[in-house]
């Protein structure tokens, strides 16, 4: 298993915003884990305010604006992953790397695992709560009939356009 920082470096090669790169790190874990029953990165996800994050990651690009994309030489780990992981985030890419970071936030917000770990929690209220990813997700992270991701749409309206620093405090 990997953490989440050697996932990233995979994604921030095709050029990625922190806010992207957060949500594409949620999509990864749990379509690995819809297709194969296992985790893809050791760290927890949490329920965010705009949406799931990885903490550790967040802490490594904190003092970025949203929308600034990462530029981090030395955080390739492509090496040490897998031909099937380097295939299986090519694949979210394919589905989800169309979107913007704050597209991909009105996305996750339609997701029931978002949704559940926020416990009715206001919109805004900032919550540190974990993502818990086992075989709850099946129902709603089915593989298409060829057995591929199928292609996401963007399922709600929600935030336009959001601005300023990575801070927590909106994050």
């Amino acid at each position: 298993m990997y953490t989440a920082l050697q996932i990233s470096s995979h994604f921030i090669k095709k050029g990625v915003s922190p806010l992207k790169l957060q949500k594409l790190l949620f999509y990864a874990q749990v379509w690995f884990y819809a297709k194969t029953g296992k985790k893809l990165f050791v760290d927890n996800i949490e329920a965010w305010v705009l949406g799931p994050v990885v903490p550790s990651v967040w802490q490594q690009y904190r003092h970025m604006r949203r929308g600034d994309e990462i530029n981090d030489r030395k955080a390739d780990y492509s090496a040490i992953l897998s031909d099937e992981v380097h295939a299986h985030l090519d694949e979210i890419w394919r589905a989800y790397g169309k979107f913007t970071g704050v597209e991909l936030v009105d996305i996750t917000h339609a997701e029931n695992l978002w949704v559940d770990a926020r416990a009715g929690l206001d919109d805004h209220i900032n919550s540190k709560n974990i993502i818990f990813i086992s075989d709850n997700i099946l129902d709603d992270f089915k593989l298409d009939r060829y057995g591929y991701i199928p292609a996401a749409d963007k399922k709600s309206p929600g935030y336009g356009q959001i601005n300023g620093s990575v801070g927590e405090e909106l994050f």
